[in-house]
């Protein structure tokens, strides 16, 4: 594209929608750019979230970084679709990946569910609130069904996978910008692994991310496992098992 190479870190020929999720593919994603352009990508980005705060009740809350699709260079439309080019919070991450858990709405994160004053009367109380509808649920159960397949055998987080439930998720291995002679730092990477969990009857939404790990560095690899001791043992205390999923 122009004056770059997209590379996947396998040649995996040609792919359809739900292998390109599965197998992580830069060179797929990028063709989704294309399809999607630069307007209806940029619309969708927004809606979901990225650059612009989540209104969580926490100070100092970040933005992230996305520019406008009229700022973008010749590749920006390729590399903001494997996600390069674009900066994100890990509540803005996992408030979108909610978003298909909740069947296609944008919902407000909140830490504290409620205060109470020292005689147990609450003083205030948090509640679920809609931001917008994003997808549709019938879009977001495919998008659930591909993201289930990112954790079956050959998927990039067959290590997130859990015994008992279906984990829908993806990972992610993103270069770390060098800061002070630009682009990226050499050897220099942020693995990531998120998901929810039981996939068809979501409890909990869960973000891992590694920053600068040694030696291996993809995301499947080195965040799926800690994913998947945070949600058996999660769930566990929630009282969810295999038996009594959906009580």
């Amino acid at each position: 594209v122009f004056d770059r190479v997209f590379h996947d870190h396998e040649d995996y020929g040609w792919l359809n929608i739900p292998q390109i999720v599965k197998y992580s593919s830069n060179i797929g994603s990028a063709k989704i750019g294309e399809r999607l352009g630069k307007v209806q990508l940029y619309r969708y980005m927004k809606a979901f979230g990225f650059g612009a705060k989540t209104g969580i009740d926490l100070p100092g809350e970040a933005t992230g970084s996305l520019r406008h699709y009229n700022n973008w260079s010749n590749v920006t439309l390729h590399t903001v679709s494997f996600g390069q080019g674009v900066s994100v919070t890990s509540i803005q991450l996992v408030t979108a990946l909610s978003s298909i858990a909740n069947g296609g709405f944008l919902m407000k994160p909140y830490i504290v569910k409620s205060i109470k004053d020292p005689g147990g009367k609450v003083i205030t109380e948090s509640n679920p609130v809609v931001v917008r509808r994003i997808i549709s649920e019938d879009t977001a159960g495919k998008m659930t069904d591909m993201l289930v397949g990112v954790t079956k055998e050959g998927g990039t987080g067959v290590k997130a996978a859990l015994s008992d439930f279906e984990v829908a998720g993806k990972t992610g291995t993103a270069q770390k910008p060098d800061f002070n002679r630009g682009g990226y730092a050499s050897g220099a990477y942020i693995a990531s692994f998120f998901g929810f969990t039981p996939a068809k009857d979501p409890r909990l939404a869960i973000l891992v991310t590694v920053d600068e790990p040694r030696g291996e560095y993809y995301g499947g690899s080195v965040a799926g496992p800690v994913f998947k001791e945070i949600a058996e043992q999660s769930l566990a205390y929630m009282g969810v098992f295999k038996e009594n999923a959906n009580a």
